[in-house]
């Protein structure tokens, strides 16, 4: 008789599997009742919550930014890019309650490129008398530098970006634990017996 992989009831008839396992249908409600609900309203509002904590995350890292020189002090902006990343992925993974996966992740890096690039591009143009409204469109410098001439400072501010998205992106990874089934338990036919 085949048994649940995890609390070793036998499995009559159906079976569900969690990452592979065998399990019993009591372990699999367990299981789904464990995983972080993941639907439309969830991701709402851990975007909602990320794009909040983007613009705070990014009004202290232009504070960071002004402070320290960027000739001498290259690492702190670094670290300053991990924190502003880091803030971001843990907001948005706290707001949805676990839940994760690649529109968590992607929307993560969209808002943690924004939030580091728009700081950068404002200290580098002094666009002192620039609109509020016009300050997203400042996400396109960086891209814009690269093929107009000024190829270290594009390069190094989207450097600085993608260390704060690698660490958005991590603390959003999708939930590991998958349940699937039910699933019909087949009946194995021993030589010289037959099945009934």
């Amino acid at each position: 008789m085949m048994r649940c992989r995890w609390c070793g009831r036998g499995l009559d008839g159906e079976f569900f599997r969690a990452n592979g396992d065998m399990i019993c249908a009591v372990c699999a409600e367990r299981a789904r009742a464990a995983l972080p609900r993941n639907d439309r309203n969830v991701f709402a509002r851990a975007a909602g919550a990320g794009v909040l904590t983007a613009l705070a995350a990014s009004l202290v890292y232009l504070m960071l930014v002004r402070l320290m020189s960027f000739d001498r002090y290259g690492f702190v902006m670094a670290f300053g890019a991990i924190g502003v990343g880091y803030a971001i992925g843990y907001a948005m993974r706290q707001s949805a309650r676990g839940a994760g996966g690649r529109r968590y992740q992607w929307t993560a890096a969209v808002l943690t490129y924004v939030a580091i690039t728009v700081v950068f591009s404002a200290m580098t143009l002094a666009v002192a008398d620039l609109p509020f409204w016009a300050y997203p469109a400042l996400a396109l410098a960086p891209v814009a530098d690269l093929f107009l001439g000024h190829f270290q400072l594009g390069a190094t501010e989207i450097f600085f970006a993608s260390i704060g998205i690698r660490w958005a992106w991590g603390l959003l990874r999708a939930h590991p634990l998958k349940v699937t089934g039910p699933e019909r338990l087949v009946a194995v036919e021993e030589p010289g017996k037959s099945v009934a």
